[in-house]
């Protein structure tokens, strides 16, 4: 029984409300999947329409307190309970664990930071694009060769120049002849007409 009565004394009571972005925002358009959590999920309060939300019998400790909202992104809040009181602290990203400047008042009152977003703004014109791109990069590098190249021939060696010349002959592929359809079917009716040609004499004599 004395146990049992200990640690009812030094379970605490922690309430507040959620309001929304401004003063006109009624708590009943907050969306019915807000709540307000405990140490990532520890303990979990719903929250009323009125925007109200209460944690029963909360044991000592240290605990975060952060509100879940689709809609919404809420500060998180250090909480120490103790047997004889309770304390609130805005937590500030980057903050030592112990520093306690933010002090808050029981009932908090939780408002939020920023309206929630799911998605991400496509990235505008940027110039280092184009120059990211490979085919931009093989553009702008046989641009560069157009102007440099005449430039680099004539300042070239005679012998080199030669070299080069034989060697962009070599790497050319072979030219293959096509084969002059025309003369070839000129040909062919040209034979077909002398074979024919001592036929024709025999029957007329």
């Amino acid at each position: 029984m004395l146990s049992l009565a200990a640690s009812v004394v030094r379970a605490a009571q922690l309430s507040g409300i959620v309001v929304g972005p401004t003063e006109h925002f009624q708590p009943r358009d907050l969306s019915p999947r807000t709540r307000v959590i405990l140490s990532g999920g520890e303990h979990t309060a719903m929250v009323m329409k009125d925007g109200r939300f209460t944690f029963p019998n909360v044991p000592e400790g240290s605990y975060l307190l952060q509100v879940e909202s689709p809609q919404y992104l809420y500060p998180t809040i250090k909480v120490h309970v103790t047997e004889k009181e309770s304390r609130a602290y805005m937590v500030s990203l980057g903050a030592d664990w112990s520093n306690n400047d933010n002090s808050l008042q029981f009932p908090l009152t939780l408002a939020p930071r920023a309206a929630a977003s799911y998605f991400i703004p496509r990235e505008g014109f940027k110039l280092s694009h184009l120059f990211a791109n490979p085919m931009m990069l093989m553009m702008g590098f046989s641009v560069l060769m157009l102007f440099l190249m005449p430039k680099l021939m004539a300042n070239m060696d005679p012998e080199a120049m030669q070299e080069m010349q034989g060697m962009q002959d070599a790497a050319q592929m072979p030219n293959f002849e096509m084969p002059d359809i025309a003369a070839t079917l000129a040909k062919f009716s040209t034979g077909n007409s002398g074979s024919s040609s001592p036929a024709s004499a025999k029957k007329k004599q």
